[in-house]
């Protein structure tokens, strides 16, 4: 469990939760016949599940969200 403040923070609990939920899709890879885009997958699914997040917050977001494509 994150050892954060009840208050403020939440960027911080937003970036946890994307790891938070990696980690068990990186494992499910490991295992998979494809292991490497396999865990590209996991990596870009998890990763637009947390910009979606960030955009629906008036905090600034992550500096990754912003871009676009492959970038």
């Amino acid at each position: 469990p994150l050892l954060l403040p009840e208050t403020a923070f939440a960027h911080l609990r937003r970036q946890a939760a994307a790891l938070d939920a990696l980690r068990p899709r990186l494992n499910a890879c490991c295992r998979h016949h494809t292991p490497l885009p396999c865990a590209r997958r996991a990596w870009t699914d998890v990763l637009d599940g947390f910009c979606t997040d960030e955009f629906g917050v008036k905090t600034r977001q992550f500096h990754c969200c912003r871009r676009q494509g492959p970038a």
